[in-house]
């Protein structure tokens, strides 16, 4: 019995990859001028979701820590300490939802560079998150905040990958409530993500694994 539901639980996980990649193929032909960039954000996507899936093989019933997540995102693109802030409690990520956050924090990241706060040297970007309970249920409150640039707000920003991952896969996924905007200094997002969604999102490092 054990074995068959191990199977079953291996089909479903694999079903659930190639339907990531899928979308990942068909969002990402959005946009491209050329073969050479579309092959470049492709593989980036890709990258980003190989990584959240070797977090999780380390220990699968444990989860991702949070904080690996972001950092993965950041390192990925040789983003400069001086240029993030990362800090928060230990949170463990279910193996469920690792792979939306780390597209997440990969499309933020690359979006920063090529749009943000990243475009210039003085720039940075802060992320934290904290945990607090509405209403007998446990949120997970993230903050994405890029400083230091100086951006024309008249510049048209065009809904991509990112967006659509933030706005509508992860409220989907997560059951989060999001908010995206553009400042002068680049994005500023807001997830607050529950504890369970239909079945666990995360939870704290005090809490063992169900």
């Amino acid at each position: 019995m054990t074995a068959l539901t191990n199977t079953a639980e291996f089909h479903r996980q694999l079903r659930g990859l190639f339907a990531v990649l899928r979308i990942l193929v068909r969002q990402t032909t959005q946009g491209r001028e050329s073969v050479q960039d579309y092959a470049a954000h492709l593989e980036g996507r890709i990258g980003a979701l190989a990584a959240s899936y070797e977090m999780l093989m380390r220990a699968p019933e444990e989860g991702v820590d949070f904080q690996e997540i972001v950092r993965a995102a950041l390192l990925a693109q040789s983003v400069a300490e001086h240029q993030c802030q990362v800090a928060g409690p230990e949170v463990r990520i279910a193996r469920d939802s690792a792979a939306a956050l780390a597209l997440a924090f990969h499309e933020l990241t690359i979006n920063a560079q090529e749009y943000g706060s990243l475009t210039c040297d003085k720039g940075r970007i802060e992320v934290t998150w904290s945990s607090f309970i509405q209403d007998g249920a446990d949120w997970l409150n993230v903050r994405w905040r890029e400083q230091g640039a100086a951006l024309d707000l008249n510049r048209q920003r065009r809904k991509g990958f990112g967006s659509e991952l933030i706005e509508r896969m992860l409220p989907y996924e997560l059951g989060a409530r999001t908010r995206l905007e553009w400042g002068q200094d680049g994005v500023q997002v807001q997830l607050l993500i529950p504890a369970c969604a239909g079945g666990p999102v995360w939870r704290t490092a005090h809490d063992k694994p169900a």
